[in-house]
């Protein structure tokens, strides 16, 4: 009886996690190589230096970051463009949070429903194509092209 009380709430829990997540938008799949080992914080540190020449090393390949959403700022209506603030919080010290942030670019109709309400979510995001470009916040900041992204919700 606790075997099946346990695969049962094993289960329930898998379903949960599963209707969790909202669908992806944008690309179905990538084909290519996705690059695992960078982060927010890497490319915002890149940013602040203005490695160029690092941020062209990864123009051949898509990166999968992990962040959270700001607001969209719609920059293009038809076709639809909006920019996003993608942030990454790191602890210096028991009261000190540092933000990292990159600027990620949604591009297609797909993204424009998906961007509705997403502010303060986190996000799984696969982009590729980064760029410096100024940021609002003074200095240089990394843009990247959005090929999926997914949020929970």
């Amino acid at each position: 009886m606790k075997r099946m009380m346990l695969a049962t709430a094993i289960a329930a829990l898998a379903l949960t996690v599963a209707a969790a997540q909202s669908a992806p938008a944008g690309e179905p799949s990538y084909v290519g190589r996705i690059e695992l080992g960078v982060s927010i914080a890497g490319l915002s540190a890149l940013a602040e230096t203005g490695d160029e020449a690092a941020l062209a090393a990864l123009s051949d390949r898509a990166i999968l970051l992990l962040g959270t959403l700001s607001a969209p700022s719609v920059a293009v209506d038809e076709p639809f463009e909006a920019v996003v603030e993608f942030m990454q919080g790191e602890w210096r010290d028991p009261s000190t949070l540092l933000l990292h942030r990159v600027f990620i670019v949604f591009r297609g109709e797909a993204f424009r429903s998906y961007l509705q309400g997403s502010a303060g979510k986190r996000a799984v995001v696969v982009a590729r194509k980064p760029t410096l470009g100024p940021s609002p916040h003074g200095g240089y900041a990394v843009y990247l092209e959005v090929v999926s992204a997914r949020t929970a919700s």
